[in-house]
């Protein structure tokens, strides 16, 4: 085992005595990544000269090594071999080594894997310049392409041609067009280019005389495009060996050419125009120029003013004072400064002024005041551009007048307008409209769905129906629905619109009136109510007037009877003297009175009933309540009859309604159901609640006589009907019954079979 270790150290030294004399940079680590050898390349191109590194760790040495470096090393120290012909190795101080490198495991005696042999370059130079070159080719590609310059050369042993490849993006040919001495002579388009091309191509090869020639060519595209073509000849020892230059594609320039000088064709149109002053001024503030329209508006001659007088001369002193003092403000913090020299900006000022004529006469212009600056952005002067608008401003002021009169009218009438154009989906609004669904003015980007969004939820479906039919018809339409302003207040709209199309009939725009008549909606809804209170007012009228005459009927028929009794028996009395009988008619005239006395209350409560108003007494009635008090009152007639009552009130137990009438319903319809009794059976009166279709109804159900409704129904509740031979039958119960069910919006109905019994059912 010492022999071994031995050995194994012996052999470590001799690697480590190799790997210091050799003159690249290797270094050897153990496999805890400590340095156990290094060369001085290594030392030296790793920055490292005079340093000691060996026993210490790679990761202390070169503590910029990232995770996945120290991933790579670990699969080495497992048998793998790591291999990069160049990377950036980014050091701790920002700079950038461009290294390659070849790492591997070394083994001692016994195969084990010892550590690691690192072998590197630093190639940072030769990276460098070939980074430089292909930043180079790349700024000369940018710039070939920018400037649109192709390279070409020809060689005069081959009569080869190359060209690059822009020239034949300038040609318009495909990259496999095999271009020859003649193809510049195929794309001319016309004799003149021809020849000039010819006689460049003699020049050049007879003559030696280089190629700068421009002309016009129509490419493998069809474009027509304007080119440059430079060329020379390379002579070796005397010979000419290659003909080179570039072509250059002048097409943009050209048409750049053109356009400026079509610019400034148009601007010396402009300026020679006798419909628009344009006067100039140096950087003082003195007329250079003054134009034919200058003298035509103003009445000077060009040479009364040229350099001789300033713009004052025809402004107004306060509006140029206003003008300085808006210049000083705009250009300058301090806006008391009198000394700012505002003619040192960059002006660019449009507005309206007041022009004074040569003869002392004013008239309004709209003028653009300019600064011109020279190629070093200095102030040279201004360029003042204005045109006559006296009758712009005419035709202004009388628009001005007549949409003063028509906002005055539709704040009258509470109206505005609106323009919609479909094809921007743009949309204005008066300042009226606004006012009228209270927003304000500005605040929105008005579109279509901005009007949409107020609509009222329930119309929307309908004013979208009548949008859509509006358009597709195309004919004025007129549609009365309600919006819903942010703060919830409702209010009723009338719209109508007009469709404006173009030439084609296509609809360009729509146009139309709205008009708020919420309070004409409110008083047209309070003239259908007071119309429907007056009918209902009627109706009831003609009832009591009914009523009335029935109880004239009754009186005639009911009355007179027993007063005519009580005549005859008090003239009887007066004249008898036997004490006997006397007696016999005083009880009679007791019977009388209490009939006609009971015949009285009936009458006059059912007259109660009629012209009352039994609404203003409404309390919480229990229903409970009304039938204990109901079945104690008739607990005579109850125990007499053997009757069973039943009551169910569990489901609804109360109601907001006149108590009186309430016993009084329960009383009439639960002494009627004992009075009209089957002679057969035991009375069986029921009396249940319910809610159906959200009233409350009641039902009084009985086994009793029964009714033929087929005969009787239709004057089941009238006044004085009876059905049946009974002694109490009077026909007043049921009559009132209806009577005070009906003065508070109920109804009664009556379901009946002939000896098997009635039920009554009463909706509240």
């Amino acid at each position: 085992m010492d022999q071994l270790y031995t050995n194994n150290m012996l052999q470590e030294r001799h690697h480590q005595i190799f790997i210091e004399q050799t003159p690249t940079a290797i270094a050897m680590l153990d496999t805890n990544m400590v340095y156990l050898a290094v060369s001085k390349r290594w030392l030296k191109d790793f920055k490292l000269e005079g340093q000691d590194i060996v026993g210490k760790s790679h990761y202390d040495v070169f503590p910029e090594i990232g995770d996945d470096w120290k991933v790579k090393n670990r699969e080495c120290l497992n048998g793998a071999i790591d291999v990069c012909d160049e990377a950036p190795f980014y050091r701790k101080d920002g700079s950038v080594q461009w290294i390659y490198w070849d790492v591997r495991p070394w083994y001692n005696q016994q195969g084990e894997i010892g550590g690691l042999l690192m072998h590197t370059g630093d190639i940072t130079e030769k990276k460098e310049k070939e980074l430089q070159k292909d930043r180079v080719d790349s700024i000369l590609e940018d710039t070939s392409e920018i400037a649109r310059i192709g390279i070409w050369e020809m060689n005069l042993f081959t009569n080869e041609i190359i060209w690059s490849k822009l020239i034949y993006e300038i040609y318009g040919v495909s990259e496999d067009y095999i271009p020859n001495i003649s193809s510049n002579l195929d794309f001319c388009t016309n004799n003149e280019s021809k020849k000039l091309v010819e006689a460049a191509i003699v020049n050049l090869m007879e003559k030696g005389i280089p190629v700068d020639i421009e002309y016009e060519i129509k490419n493998g595209k069809g474009e027509v495009r304007f080119v440059k073509v430079i060329g020379k000849i390379e002579y070796i020892e005397g010979v000419a060996s290659r003909l080179f230059g570039i072509i250059q594609d002048l097409t943009s320039i050209k048409q750049s050419e053109k356009k400026l000088f079509k610019a400034h064709t148009e601007l010396e149109a402009i300026f020679n125009s006798k419909s628009i002053a344009v006067v100039t001024t140096d950087k003082n503030g003195v007329i250079n120029r003054f134009n034919s329209g200058a003298e035509q508006l103003l009445g000077y001659t060009s040479e009364e003013l040229i350099g001789k007088h300033k713009p004052e001369i025809y402004l107004l002193k306060d509006e140029l004072e206003q003008f300085r003092t808006d210049m000083i403000s705009q250009f300058s913090n301090d806006i008391s400064d009198k000394s700012f020299n505002y003619r040192n900006e960059n002006i660019n000022d449009t507005r309206q002024w007041i022009y004074r004529r040569k003869n002392g006469s004013t008239f309004p212009v709209l003028s653009t005041i300019t600064a011109v600056n020279n190629n070093q952005g200095e102030n040279e002067g201004f360029i003042a551009v204005a045109t006559d608008i006296s009758k712009i401003k005419e035709v202004k002021d009388e628009l001005k007048r007549k949409n003063n009169l028509l906002n005055h009218a539709e704040q009258i009438t509470k109206m505005g307008n609106w323009q919609w154009k479909l094809a921007k989906n743009t949309v204005v609004w008066s300042s009226n409209l606004y006012g009228i669904f209270d927003i304000e003015e500005g605040s929105v980007e008005l579109e279509y769905d901005t009007y949409l969004d107020f609509v009222h939820p329930e119309d929307k479906d309908q004013v979208l129906k009548h949008i859509e039919k509006f358009i597709a018809d195309r004919e004025k339409k007129g549609l009365v629905h309600r919006i819903q302003l942010k703060d919830g207040t409702v209010k009723t709209l009338k719209i109508i619109g007009e469709v404006i199309t173009n030439a084609k009939g296509e609809i360009v725009e729509v146009i139309g009136a709205c008009q708020d008549i919420t309070e004409a909606k409110i008083a047209e809804e309070k003239l259908i109510a007071a119309k429907e209170e007056l009918e209902i007012f009627a109706q009831k009228l003609s009832s009591q007037n009914q009523q009335l005459a029935d109880f004239t009927h009754i009186t005639s028929h009911n009355l007179r009877a027993p007063v005519a009794n009580l005549n005859s028996l008090l003239e009887i009395y007066s004249y008898s003297d036997d004490e006997e009988e006397r007696a016999d008619i005083f009880d009679k005239f007791s019977n009388v009175i209490d009939h006609l006395s009971s015949t009285l209350n009936t009458l006059i409560e059912a007259l109660k009933t009629k012209v009352g108003d039994a609404n203003e007494n409404l309390e919480k009635c229990d229903f409970n309540n009304a039938f204990e008090n109901t079945t104690e009152i008739l607990s005579g007639e109850i125990l007499k009859s053997g009757a069973t009552v039943t009551g169910d009130f569990s489901r609804v137990s109360n109601i907001d309604y006149n108590s009186i009438y309430l016993e009084s319903i329960f009383l009439n319809l639960i002494g009627n159901a004992i009075k009209y009794r089957s002679e057969n059976r035991s009375p069986e009166i029921n009396i249940t609640s319910e809610i159906i279709n959200g009233k409350i109804n009641l039902k009084f159900q009985d086994n009793g006589l029964g009714i033929d409704l087929k005969k009787h129904g239709h004057k089941l509740f009238g006044l004085n009907k009876i059905f049946h031979r009974h002694p109490d039958a009077k026909g007043v119960g049921l009559f009132l019954t209806k009577t005070q069910i009906e003065a508070m919006g109920g109804t009664i109905t009556a379901a009946s079979e002939v000896n098997v019994g009635t039920t009554f059912i009463i909706n509240f």
